[in-house]
């Protein structure tokens, strides 16, 4: 779907990742040999994970990253909250009203949660635009994130020492910019990237140790048909989004692509014929985030004295198999530096 949101404004960014790091030399030590893990850390550019403390989740991380943004701005002007996670607290009821609670928003607002991933800040943010016209001149507070490193298996050499775990916050209002978005997904391959047991269909096997190391315990992914995916449906899709809107991708301020890992942002950059400088890889001591990088990547352009400001494309793709890709405007100051618990 090719679109415009009208009237539209990110008014601010941040995310929170774990102060607690792991090496992954450390975290695969049991599984690579020395000279297979720096071939592995050349390869992906990933050096080291934010793993969550024991105890922190998904909302926690979250909600840390609105506190810093609603510290700037006035509870009230809030309208609505989205959380966007596959790792939400509990099956049932939504996260959204804890963290409603937590923040000590109003009741007069609109909560709900989204499970999407590697797509889904992209998804938030057009799911935030559309909200704004029932508002009545409100904000839209989107969080979320993912704790997707207790999802892959420590027998998974190729998730287990990239996958981690952080939270982000938005807050999506009214302006004088336009949002354009294509989002596609495909669910004849959303079989590709799985985490089959723990919902209604088949629970979680456990013995007294914890969970067991039964495949459809953990995501399991098709390395195959994602990398095709990320490589020809990914740039194709952004193409589109640049012929719809009549955008020369050699004009942009930059480009945010998920940050799965450095080989895919780089491959996409060269495909899509922007320099590596305007596309960016900030993750290498933090790792893939899932719904999160996106956020991770912005906050810690912030941290490291980057410019954030400017016409920027924003693209997250994966689990689903989906695709949700932006153009949007990015304001001095509206991105915050990285946080961390």
């Amino acid at each position: 779907m090719l679109g415009t949101l009208h009237g539209f404004c990110l008014e601010a960014v941040t995310a929170t990742v774990s102060g607690q790091r792991m090496e992954v030399a450390a975290r695969m030590e049991h599984l690579l040999t020395e000279k297979k893990v720096k071939r592995f850390t050349r390869t992906t550019g990933i050096e080291a994970l934010s793993i969550a403390k024991k105890g922190v989740c998904t909302s926690d991380l979250a909600v840390e990253s609105a506190k810093r943004i609603l510290s700037q701005m006035r509870r009230e002007d809030i309208g609505a909250i989205i959380f966007l996670s596959q790792t939400s607290d509990y099956l049932s009821p939504a996260t959204s009203y804890f963290i409603q609670a937590r923040l000590g928003l109003s009741p007069d607002i609109l909560a709900y949660d989204v499970n999407l991933g590697c797509s889904g800040f992209a998804y938030g943010l057009f799911l935030a635009g559309t909200l704004l016209p029932v508002l009545d001149g409100r904000k839209v507070l989107f969080v979320g994130g993912d704790t997707s490193s207790r999802d892959t298996s420590p027998e998974d050499s190729a998730m287990y020492p990239i996958m981690a775990d952080a939270g982000f916050a938005a807050v999506v209002g009214r302006g004088e910019d336009s949002l354009v978005f294509h989002m596609e997904s495909d669910g004849d391959r959303a079989g590709a990237i799985l985490l089959s047991r723990g919902g209604a269909r088949a629970p979680r096997l456990a013995d007294h140790d914890g969970l067991t190391l039964e495949r459809g315990n953990y995501t399991v992914m098709d390395g195959m048909a994602v990398t095709d995916f990320t490589f020809h449906d990914v740039p194709d899709n952004i193409r589109k989004l640049l012929a719809y809107a009549g955008e020369d991708i050699s004009k942009l301020d930059g480009a945010v692509f998920h940050q799965a890992n450095e080989m895919i942002v780089r491959t996409l950059a060269e495909k899509l014929e922007i320099s590596s400088e305007r596309a960016p890889f900030m993750c290498s001591r933090i790792g893939n985030t899932s719904s999160a990088s996106i956020p991770v990547c912005l906050a810690e352009m912030k941290r490291t004295g980057r410019s954030c400001e400017g016409h920027y494309l924003f693209s997250g793709f994966g689990v689903g198999l989906s695709i949700a890709s932006l153009l949007l405007d990015l304001r001095d100051g509206c991105v915050l530096k990285t946080g961390d618990i």
